[in-house]
């Protein structure tokens, strides 16, 4: 295989979740640049249409498909209607996430479970009904599963999310185990600090969305602490995820790759 073939993801079809802004649309960029059909799904059916509409007018092939990971009725439309627009998956993105803050001393179990419902029981559900079409992929297969620097740092404000990304961790590595056999890889993408919409800052040790009129300054002294001087971008996360999704990562499985500048270096 020649080092063309080893990055090309032509034929292949992949799902992205929470792909209608973002890291996840990012990755669902990058993954159709790298020539894969992507299936855009997410809850905002009117921006996952705009991202499917961008990659289409580059010449690439999207759908969006309104997609509420928690539900099992809606995960099972989504693969139907990739399955009809596309014939088969190959690869799953797992970055649907939200991330209410909430100290734990004030946290209702309302916002408890519908954290941990979105960001682990939804990528639950994605793969226990995706798995056997991804199967039938072989060494083309690929789960790949969008975590966080917090699982190894944490701030006030986020003991549901760290705890649905630790969750999530601990389930690649079950998927990695489980899917071996059929040449399918799962592993983990942990972002660090990444300038996306309603992205946090960090302010003092809470944790708090950028926005406000500090924001460029704190994070200027945030980026100040990053190796390599700066935020990521969705970009660079998509980058780092299709570098999974192709040929040249076939022998990487139930792994949590770090995606941060270095940050976690300084933790």
């Amino acid at each position: 295989m020649n080092s063309q073939q080893l990055f090309d993801l032509s034929g292949r079809v992949a799902i992205v979740t929470g792909a209608a802004k973002g890291i996840g649309m990012g990755i669902a960029q990058n993954l159709a640049s790298a020539g894969c059909s992507v299936a855009i799904a997410d809850l905002d059916s009117t921006e996952a249409e705009k991202v499917a509409n961008e990659i289409l007018s580059k010449g690439d092939q999207a759908i969006a498909v309104s997609t509420d990971v928690s539900d099992e009725t809606s995960v099972e439309n989504l693969c139907s209607q990739t399955m009809s627009s596309f014939g088969h998956i190959d690869i799953l993105v797992n970055n649907a996430a939200v991330y209410p803050m909430s100290p734990i001393s004030e946290m209702t179990m309302d916002l408890w479970d519908h954290v941990l419902n979105v960001n682990l029981r939804g990528a639950f559900l994605m793969i226990r009904q995706l798995a056997p079409e991804i199967v039938k992929a072989g060494s083309k297969g690929r789960i790949i599963n969008i975590s966080s620097i917090n699982t190894g740092k944490s701030y006030v404000g986020m003991p549901h999310y760290d705890s649905s990304k630790g969750g999530l961790e601990a389930l690649t590595r079950s998927c990695a185990l489980e899917y071996a056999e059929h040449g399918v890889t799962a592993n983990v993408i942990a972002p660090g600090a990444v300038k996306t919409p309603g992205s946090m800052t960090v302010r003092g040790n809470l944790a708090k969305e950028r926005g406000d009129p500090t924001t460029a300054e704190v994070d200027a002294e945030f980026a100040s602490r990053i190796p390599l001087g700066d935020w990521a971008t969705p970009d660079m996360i998509g980058q780092a995820t299709t570098l999974l999704a192709t040929p040249a990562a076939s022998y990487i499985t139930g792994q949590t790759i770090y995606v941060d500048g270095g940050l976690k270096l300084t933790i």
